[in-house]
């Protein structure tokens, strides 16, 4: 498992959030925010997040960096995981 918990999980949400403020990419920050906003506790909300973090992934992939890169695709991984069970 990538995550210990869902905090480190949403930690990690948080701190690519940041990073991609500071890189000045906020509005793939803005489109996974829309996604942790779905969360409700059912897979629905999972799913929402995930389809946000594909979104912002495809939309503005080529300005991320290296690292943002290697965040966001641990982070959809892990999503990917909950949302199917996998």
């Amino acid at each position: 498992m990538e995550f210990q918990s869902n905090t480190d999980l949403f930690d990690a949400i948080e701190g690519l959030q940041a990073s991609l403020v500071s890189t000045g990419n906020e509005h793939a920050s803005n489109q996974i925010a829309d996604g942790l906003s779905s969360l409700n506790g059912l897979t629905d909300g999972w799913a929402q997040l995930l389809e946000s973090i594909n979104n912002a992934r495809c939309e503005f992939g080529s300005a991320l960096t290296e690292e943002q890169t290697n965040q966001i695709n641990k982070i959809q991984s892990a999503v990917h995981k909950i949302v199917y069970r996998a």
